[in-house]
């Protein structure tokens, strides 16, 4: 069961003409993700690149051993350092516990899509989760939420050293207190048959001392171990020093991506389109790690020797990323989430410049589990997922509204047109009377529809009071679904559901995400 993709809540209209309307978008894309062909072009085009694929084959070993990794994964990445095989690559910022739903959801779209391709010929297709260790926004790495046993949303947040400061994920170290959200996450949450075991690999993953990227790649191989899922994390100097031509010819030239980005943001503006990433010329479009993570100037001077020296001390901002990821990387497709979709309508052209083909972008599966106890008050109101999203936070006060009794809804309704009905007339004679009576008129009108304003309210408030199981059950459905009104794969974690379905949740998420499917899916638990 679905809902159409461009329905979901706060989505850019960019993203939602990419999932419903291809054609609108078609010129800033390399090929519609729906198209099989488009996918065969890019494998073809991937596997006629000279690339580092052994070197990168070696680091990718050492990091997923490291990781945990199982033989499958041992064996894609053989197949990687091939001539033949294509990369189906995903990403996102190393969270605490996995950070939120969407996460998952990426990693089992790479996972499927590229199982998909095996099984459509010949060719190999493995699939890849770039970390994204370089990032420094600690604010969007450093926390869960999650809906406590009260049904009240709760932060757990990990206490980060020099609050501000421009670290990147990669030496941002777990404190010695790591322990205590651990803990905490398992005061918040139901006891279950599955708990002790998923908190005991959870404090394996999350130890003090280690990294937040290292323990973000133990936890998701331990939940995608038998997938083949490849990890890589982009900060490994021997990965920076194959990525370094990229740096190089962005410093020696004077920032070509952004010259290209821009000119494809004033046609996108053009089309009606917003700008995803803003664009700022004489910045480049990298950062350089001296004690802090900074932006480079174009203007600097010794940057291209450093870069040069030392590219293990560079790393790309979000536009540039992608192209250092493909420098490495023989990537047939990106799934990306609509935010991602915007800001690379933004880089076709920035490929050309490095002289890369771009990847189809094929979107990450989006979803809305459902538990029973949920679906039970949906059914119970005549409510569906889509009525949440639209009528949020109102839709409480309109199940009060409707659930007034029929004679008293029908008494305030036709008293109030006999209201306004018996006023007009007595409107019309009193200025016919004495013109000058005509703001009198109206002070008293307003002065009569606020009360019987303030009545409907009282009335309104007497059934909610009548129906305050109403409220409570529409409360904890609202706080599933659409938490602080937005959508729950971009809040919530994964943990807490593993702890109530175990580990066989994540079968269950991979049958109920089929490839095949481009609607946001609602998933019964």
């Amino acid at each position: 069961m679905g809902i159409p993709a461009n329905e979901l809540p706060h989505l850019s209209r960019l993203a939602a003409d990419y999932a419903s309307d291809f054609a609108k978008v078609r010129e800033f894309f390399a090929g519609d993700f729906r198209d099989p062909a488009a996918l065969a072009r890019q494998a073809e085009r991937a596997r006629a690149r000279a690339l580092p694929r052994a070197e990168v084959a070696a680091v990718l070993e050492e990091q997923n051993a490291n990781y945990g990794c199982g033989p499958e994964t041992r064996e894609n990445i053989r197949l990687l350092s091939g001539e033949n095989a294509g990369a189906i690559v995903t990403g996102q910022q190393v969270g605490l516990f996995s950070g939120p739903l969407y996460t998952v959801y990426k990693a089992l779209t790479a996972i499927k899509l590229a199982g998909e391709l095996n099984r459509s010929g010949p060719e190999r297709f493995v699939p890849v989760f770039w970390l994204a260790s370089d990032d420094h926004d600690r604010d969007e790495i450093d926390h869960v939420i999650l809906l406590d046993q009260a049904n009240r949303r709760e932060e757990i947040r990990c206490p980060t050293p020099s609050p501000g400061s421009h670290i990147p994920a990669s030496d941002l170290i777990l404190p010695g207190d790591i322990g205590d959200c651990l803990r905490r996450l398992r005061d918040l949450t139901p006891d279950s048959e599955f708990k002790a075991e998923i908190c005991g690999h959870l404090g394996e993953a999350y130890a003090p001392g280690r990294s937040f990227a290292e323990a973000f790649g133990r936890w998701l191989t331990r939940l995608f171990r038998a997938s083949g899922l490849i990890l890589i994390d982009p900060a490994h100097p021997r990965l920076k020093e194959m990525a370094k031509d990229v740096f190089v010819r962005e410093i020696a030239d004077g920032s070509p991506s952004t010259r290209k980005a821009l000119e494809t943001t004033r046609t996108l503006a053009q089309a009606g389109y917003d700008t995803q990433v803003p664009l700022h010329e004489g910045i480049l479009n990298l950062f350089v790690m001296e004690k802090e993570r900074r932006a480079v100037r174009a203007a600097e001077s010794g940057v291209l020797a450093l870069a040069k020296e030392k590219p293990f001390l560079f790393s790309p901002n979000v536009l540039l990323r992608p192209i250092v990821q493909d420098a490495l990387l023989p990537t047939v497709a990106y799934v990306a989430g609509p935010g991602e979709i915007a800001y690379f309508a933004q880089l076709k052209t920035v490929y050309d410049a490095f002289e890369m083909p771009m990847p189809v972008i094929y979107p990450r599966k989006s979803a809305t589990i459902v538990e029973k106890k949920i679906d039970h008050v949906l059914r119970k109101y005549g409510l569906s997922v889509s009525d949440i999203w639209r009528r949020a936070p109102g839709i409480i006060g309109d199940i009060a509204k409707s659930r007034v009794p029929g004679p008293l809804d029908e008494a305030l309704r036709s008293g109030r047109d006999r209201l306004d009905q018996d006023f007009e007339s007595l409107r019309k004679e009193a200025l016919a009377f004495d013109p000058g009576l005509k703001e009198s008129l109206e002070q008293a009108k307003g002065r009569l529809s606020l009360q019987w304003s303030f009545l409907e309210k009282k009335i309104l408030q007497a059934a909610r009071k009548q129906n305050e199981t109403a409220q409570q059950q529409l409360d904890k459905a609202v706080n599933h679904l659409y938490p602080n009104q937005r959508p729950q794969e971009r809040v919530f974690n994964i943990v807490p559901y593993l702890f109530k379905y175990g580990y066989g949740l994540m079968d269950r998420l991979d049958r109920a995400l089929p490839i095949e499917a481009f609607d946001h899916q609602l998933i019964d638990l």
